[in-house]
């Protein structure tokens, strides 16, 4: 989707194109009918000032005072001309026009054309022709005026205008863009904020922001906190039921070793088994259930000071085998979820990989393409079979009936990872011999 920066200033463009260009058109159709108006007015009065000056002598022909009139009409093609008839044959004209001639109708008095034809040298003329009665006689004076030079001066003015309208036009889409960006600079700001947010490093968005969004960044913020609580209340209330069960499985299990039930060990075994199957599926029930929903902003995870911390509680965990662990956290990654959700995860498959290894894990942390959070663990363990890595996430499924374990680890790394859209991936370790697993969660942007 195009920016609304880039929106609004397209919009703005286009308004103020439009606008000078309406500018441009009607300007320039003002100047052309207020020369035209005036060249008009003028020609109206050198036709009269002809008139004036024109005798009808007694044989008929006619004569003018040349010395009365414009000099230009004696100047051959100057671009003055006149013509005055009284019949077809009986005309005069200017000198100007030399041996060219001046195409006219016979006007009737009190009529008048005005048109444009071609004159000497392909002038461009513009012809004004009247009709006149002088002395009981009737006269056609058309006087005419090039007006090449008149158009090629508009022409000029109106390249002029353009130039200065383009350079305003720049100008004015320079500032209208600043003016843009500075309106649109708080929006930067929020984007700066929802990122920091995303990254876990703030709860809220600050509420110094234009008071046009200002109740769309109040909601997000009362969203967010609606949502933490929520969650917080969600899980406080699952570990209070998950305790509660497990009080009364664990006295179950206490009447189940009471000496009354001795003499009936098939209940007792039956009465044992039901317990921990129970158990095992409160465990898994109420893990899945904490899974559900997408992750919550938060605050950022301390994936060094994580990954150590569970380190030393697998080797305090498995101390007879006196473990090993190797781990390297890329400084640049940053998990894009809960700290809750990470500890689980890496705390499963650390406890899976310190049941089977002899001694020896190494852990890697480090940052993929688009940010992406790659977790590797391997264990100097035996290993899987190839034909069996499909069915690690099975819940239950143990490779080795005799390790201790319920079967729900891998499961639930599996739930985990599912609800973040990763990937979960096993295979042999090259360089311990053990099994391989590599989580690859989406990272923050």
């Amino acid at each position: 989707m195009t920016s609304l920066k880039h929106r609004l200033s397209l919009g703005l463009t286009l308004t103020l194109i439009i606008l000078l260009v309406l500018q441009w058109a009607l300007v320039s159709y003002g100047i052309q009918r207020l020369t035209e108006k005036q060249l008009i007015e003028r020609l109206q009065m050198e036709s009269e000032s002809l008139l004036g000056n024109l005798t009808i002598l007694p044989d008929g022909s006619m004569m003018l005072d040349e010395q009365a009139i414009s000099s230009l009409y004696r100047r051959a093609f100057s671009g003055r001309y006149y013509r005055i008839c009284r019949t077809a044959e009986n005309c005069i004209q200017s000198r100007s026009l030399w041996d060219e001639s001046l195409a006219m109708p016979l006007m009737a008095s009190g009529r008048q054309t005005q048109i444009r034809q071609a004159g000497p040298q392909s002038q461009q003329l513009y012809v004004m022709t009247s009709g006149y009665i002088k002395r009981d006689q009737s006269l056609t004076i058309a006087i005419a005026e090039d007006i090449g030079p008149m158009r090629a001066e508009l022409r000029r003015f109106q390249w002029l205008f353009t130039l200065v309208s383009a350079t305003g036009l720049l100008l004015l889409l320079a500032m209208q863009w600043w003016l843009v960006g500075k309106a649109l600079s708080p929006l930067k700001s929020v984007r700066r904020q929802l990122l920091k947010l995303n990254r876990g490093e703030a709860e809220t968005l600050t509420r110094e922001v234009p008071e046009e969004i200002e109740p769309v960044i109040a909601a997000l913020n009362q969203l967010l906190t609606t949502l933490s609580r929520k969650t917080q209340r969600s899980r406080v209330a699952l570990g209070n039921l998950a305790h509660a069960l497990k009080s009364r499985l664990t006295l179950l299990n206490q009447i189940a070793e009471q000496p009354a039930l001795g003499e009936h060990p098939q209940l007792q075994q039956r009465l044992q088994e039901t317990t921990q199957d129970l158990y095992q599926i409160i465990e898994r029930e109420l893990k899945r259930a904490r899974l559900l929903g997408a992750p919550l902003p938060g605050k950022q995870v301390d994936l060094p000071k994580t990954v150590a911390d569970l380190c030393r509680t697998m080797q305090r965990m498995h101390a007879e085998k006196v473990l090993e662990i190797d781990w390297r956290v890329d400084p640049q990654v940053n998990f894009a979820g809960d700290r809750e959700d990470l500890m689980e995860l890496l705390g499963n498959l650390l406890d899976n990989a310190s049941k089977w290894c002899q001694k020896k894990i190494q852990i890697t942390v480090e940052t993929r393409q688009k940010n992406q959070c790659e977790f590797i663990i391997e264990d100097d363990g035996p290993g899987c079979a190839e034909s069996d890595q499909p069915r690690l996430t099975e819940r239950g499924f143990r490779a080795d009936e005799s390790m201790p374990g319920s079967g729900l680890g891998l499961a639930i790394v599996h739930d985990i990872v599912d609800s973040y859209k990763g990937q979960l991936h096993f295979s042999d370790s090259p360089s311990l011999g053990g099994l391989k697993i590599r989580v690859v969660m989406p990272g923050r942007p």
